[in-house]
């Protein structure tokens, strides 16, 4: 690769690509010596990438003679404007690899490369295809033999200008990566969490997947929409809970906070603490005008503690909330930019 430090070498971070993209380009060169490349969905699983066709068609009868391909898979790819031309940029992280096509017809084979490929755009559990859906089609099955990745030279840059890791005098508020599945599936678990969440307790780790899946995925979004934390004890390093704040990214410069606690850590005034600093990192970093955060009615506790931070109640939405089945009502709270200084 002619710019070496544009080269992603790290196993895991290509692999991040390949299961986590949409669109796998392939390109094939046919009898005449002419390329031809084509968009699929795709489904990945170790180092195969599945794909589903007709049984017939101009790429077929390529691969039947020619069964060498190069792909093409981009994670991310956005353009950055700028006042004046030359000054735009791009930002984008992406795979290019080789490997060659073998055409699947086998019955079994193809229903498995189906649920890999299903799986890859999150659907969960067995899939139950109709035979006759999955007769009429052939899989292809990429054998990646080589593979190079590639990002853009802003990328460091931006992921790191994306990223706020926070503390407080006793709370270390760190940024959600997977080693912290576990912990958020079990803090979604607890009945005292969920009195008030509108998420609900997951009924499987697989749920609690998706959630953590977006909340990383938000990570290298540029403009970044929702920045989403865990919480930490400084003395013990012990996991206690999760925040977030999600800027409006508009001219009317909100900003709306979260917090959710272990109900072991309840009554020691860290929610406060966290809603303050979150408060604090919205008026000073973000450059918010107003911060504002929503309550169910009935919720005592956290109410007491936005108005500990100095937000005020502003208004009511009624039967906004879905709510273990109910619809329940939401106090809307806020704090300008003003107020807080």
């Amino acid at each position: 690769m002619r710019r070496a430090k544009q080269e992603i070498i790290a196993k895991e971070a290509l692999e991040e690509i390949l299961s986590n993209s949409i669109v796998c380009r392939i390109a094939m060169v046919d009898e005449n010596n002419i390329p031809y490349i084509v968009p699929y969905n795709y489904g990945y699983k170790d180092n195969y990438i599945y794909i589903h066709s007709a049984h017939v068609g101009k790429k077929i009868d390529i691969l039947k003679n020619n069964n060498n391909v190069c792909f093409e898979i981009e994670q991310k790819a956005d353009i950055i404007s700028a006042d004046i031309p030359c000054a735009w940029s791009a930002y984008y992280r992406s795979v290019i690899g080789y490997g060659k096509i073998e055409l699947i017809e086998e019955f079994e084979e193809k229903k498995k490369a189906l649920e890999i490929i299903m799986h890859h755009y999150g659907a969960k559990g067995d899939m139950a295809f109709e035979e006759i859906h999955i007769n009429t089609i052939t899989i292809q099955k990429l054998k990646i033999d080589k593979i190079t990745g590639k990002q853009s030279r802003n990328w460091n840059r931006i992921i790191c200008s994306n990223q706020f890791e926070l503390d407080t005098d006793r709370l270390y508020i760190k940024e959600i990566n997977w080693n912290d599945l576990d912990k958020i599936h079990e803090l979604h678990s607890i009945p005292e969490v969920d009195e008030f969440n509108t998420l609900g307790i997951p009924k499987d780790i697989e749920e609690t997947k998706d959630i953590v899946k977006s909340i990383i995925d938000a990570q290298i979004e540029y403009p970044r929409k929702s920045y989403q934390w865990k919480i930490v004890l400084k003395e013990t390093g012990e996991f206690i809970g999760m925040c977030g704040l999600f800027p409006s990214l508009d001219k009317f410069k909100l900003g709306e906070i979260y917090y959710k606690l272990n109900p072991a850590y309840w009554g020691n005034g860290y929610a406060t603490e966290v809603a303050k600093r979150l408060i604090k990192l919205g008026f000073e970093d973000f450059k918010l005008h107003k911060v504002e955060a929503g309550v169910e009615t009935s919720n005592a506790k956290s109410i007491r503690i936005l108005e500990k931070c100095g937000m005020t109640r502003e208004g009511l939405r009624k039967k906004i909330l879905p709510i273990r089945g109910q619809w329940k009502d939401n106090y809307h709270y806020a704090i300008v930019e003003d107020e807080w200084k």
